[in-house]
């Protein structure tokens, strides 16, 4: 998918939190006015690898959801036509692995990014080895 750059916004961790949560009625009205923007095609954004990686930890910290229900959002989140997302296949099987096994996202990340590019994996973390 190409992005159009005619209102390209990197979005932050707060504003899908927002729209997740709904723990802020005010910002929940903006953020949810510019995804129907973003639904429409209106604007695009584009969600970064580490911002997505900071959106599951605090709906899993701060928030106490569960890993299933974090997955559920994110590819929602995902399917917005004019939302870009930052190596957005890795990002999908990381969620898939993610919610699966034992392990946190940045470790769901390097054991996707294993397995499908090749990569091997220098780490003390024994969570690496339940990928």
């Amino acid at each position: 998918m190409v992005v159009s750059m005619k209102s390209n916004i990197l979005l932050d961790t707060n504003i899908v939190i927002r729209l997740l949560a709904r723990d802020n009625e005010e910002q929940f009205v903006i953020v949810e006015q510019f995804f129907k923007e973003l639904e429409l095609g209106r604007k695009s954004a584009t969600l970064l690898e580490i911002i997505i990686g900071e959106i599951i930890y605090v709906l899993k910290s701060v928030y106490k959801q569960k890993k299933d229900l974090i997955r559920s959002q994110l590819e929602l989140i995902f399917g917005y036509e004019y939302l870009h997302i930052e190596n957005e296949y890795i990002m999908r099987e990381a969620l898939k692995v993610y919610a699966l096994k034992n392990i946190d996202f940045a470790d769901a990340i390097l054991c996707v990014k294993k397995k499908l590019e090749g990569y091997e994996v220098m780490s003390f973390d024994k969570d690496i080895k339940k990928c």
